[in-house]
This record gives C-alpha cells, structure tokens and sequence, in this order.
C-alpha cells in the first residue's frame, strides 16, 4: 500500500496541466526525495481504470504519480476511439493505453494488446482482471517480420525502453528469450477486418513489425496508426523503412509535436520536409480524411 508520502506527491504531481511532460515530472529526482524510493507494486489510477505500477519503474512511476505516461497520447485515442471499434496496441507495456483504449471501445469493441515481456504481461493480466476488461485479448508475445525467437533487452529502471535492437551496451539490464510473429498471421488468426487506431512503441523495432504486416496494411488499412521514430534520420525522412513502408500504402502524416495548453497536430511531409523537432507521428490512411475533423473538434468512427 502507499505511503501517506506518496499518497500526498500523488495528489500534487497529478495536478500537473499540461499536455507534455507529466511522465518526466512524475520522474523527477524530487518527487523520489518528497515521495521516498520504494520497489513496492501498487495499483494507480489511470484514464479508463487502474494499472498495476511497480514504483521502482519509470513507467509504473509515471502511472502512479501523474496518472499517465503521455497526454497527447490520451488525447488522441479519445478523438480517434469509439464504442465498438477495433484497436491494436502494440507494446502495452503495463497496460496504461490498453485500459484507456477498452474503456472507449467498450464492451461491444476489441483491444489486442501485444507485450513479449513476461514480468509487464503478469502486471498487465492482473489489470485486465481487476478492471474486468473481458474485451482485452492479450497476446504474450513480439510482433515482427517472421516467426522467430529474439532476446529482448530490459533496463533495469525503465521496462518502457525494453527493446530488440537497443540496449547492447546498457549496463544492468535484464535479457530474455521471447517468441515473436508476424501481424499478418495474428489479424488471420484472429479475424481482424477493421481497426480504427493502431498504436506502436516498441523502441527502435517499428519498421520490422510493419515488415511483417504487409497483407495486414493491404487488407485491413487501419484509420490511423500512432508511432514513434527516437533515431535520428539522415538524408530524406521518406528513406526512413517506417515511413516508406506506409507511404507505399497511401498514408499522409502528421506530428505530433510537444503541447502545453492546446493540442495541435500539424501536417507532415516525409518527401519534402526535412527529419521533425517530433519523435511521435499519426499516420492516416486514405479514405480516413474525416479523422482530420475528430482531431479538430469532432469524433471519428472507422465504422462511419
């Protein structure tokens, strides 16, 4: 149980007002100084229910202290988001996303949510029972372009930056062997026709997961997809295997840059702008340009 220390930095940090940042205030050396170091897993509120957060972990941290890792992230889901809808979360980590998303599909709709790392899916299945979200499939495994086992590599204080290609010379980190498939077998599988919001963050392995979902992006073409670029890019952006691979497939984009106060998402080209100030992007699918008015004041539905 928490600590009336951290109950009170709790209640301050969540305060907090504005889009960006609230994950490295519930980060900072101070509120560990206020609050006091624990390794202690407690639940945390978050939008949609609660979430197991291990209070030794950046991201559990940021779940229990400001109540979420990345506002505009929430923002955008509950633009983008509708009763009924389909939604791939991909990199759930301890489920933050996963629990807001199926709250706004509701019971009618489907969250798949794709964590390899067997200590977050243990965190992320106690959350799905306590929050009794019986419209979360949870899939214990990677996504990328084959069938195949991979070591995943884990920092010891932040499970969010656990990854597949980084991390080799991160000291403290914990490895582990975990199965990892394509999309395209999974959305056959589990018979997945339409999906509103496709969510990646899986630190440096987005282009092998888009890789192994080309009959996916063909057959399904989701609405929207969020992703992260943290590498820098050199030369043309539209070089870049993410955006070139959705590029192939029609999609226009646009950043998602830092947001104080009001939210706003400008356009992006990848063919004649040069790398963004922005790591985080929505990739829009044609046909989908009514999204555009969900994220300036209306609602959007795939289903519409």
């Amino acid at each position: 149980m928490p600590t009336l220390r951290q109950r009170v930095v709790s209640s301050v940090v969540r305060r907090y007002p504005f889009y960006s940042g609230c994950g490295k205030v519930a980060n900072h050396p101070w509120v560990s100084t206020l609050a006091g170091a624990s390794k202690e897993e407690v639940w945390a509120r978050v939008p949609g229910g609660q979430v197991l957060a291990p209070l030794d972990d950046l991201m559990g941290r940021a779940a229990y202290y400001a109540g979420e890792h990345d506002r505009k992230i929430t923002w955008i889901c509950r633009k983008l988001i509708c009763r009924g809808d389909t939604v791939l979360d991909i990199g759930a980590n301890i489920g933050m996303n996963t629990v807001h998303m199926a709250s706004l599909v509701g019971s009618g709709g489907v969250v798949h949510a794709f964590e390899p790392n067997p200590r977050l899916v243990g965190l992320l299945r106690r959350a799905i029972d306590r929050n009794s979200l019986p419209q979360v499939k949870l899939h214990e495994f990677g996504l990328g372009s084959t069938e195949s086992t991979l070591e995943l590599r884990v920092p010891g204080s932040n499970t969010g930056e656990g990854s597949f290609v980084r991390n080799r010379d991160t000291e403290n980190c914990l490895s582990v062997k975990v199965r990892v498939r394509p999309l395209d077998d999974v959305a056959m599988e589990q018979d997945i026709r339409r999906v509103s919001l496709l969510k990646i963050d899986v630190e440096g392995f987005e282009a092998s997961v888009l890789s192994g979902a080309l009959q996916f992006l063909e057959r399904v073409r989701p609405a929207a997809i969020l992703f992260e670029v943290i590498e820098r890019i050199s030369g043309r952006v539209s070089d870049d295997p993410v955006f070139r691979i959705l590029l192939d497939f029609g999609y226009a984009f646009q950043s998602i840059p830092r947001s104080m106060v009001a939210m706003r998402l400008p356009p992006f080209d990848p063919v004649r702008q040069p790398p963004a100030v922005s790591n985080d992007f929505l990739a829009i699918a044609p046909g989908a340009e009514r999204l555009r008015t969900a994220l300036h004041g209306g609602h959007f539905s795939v289903r519409d």
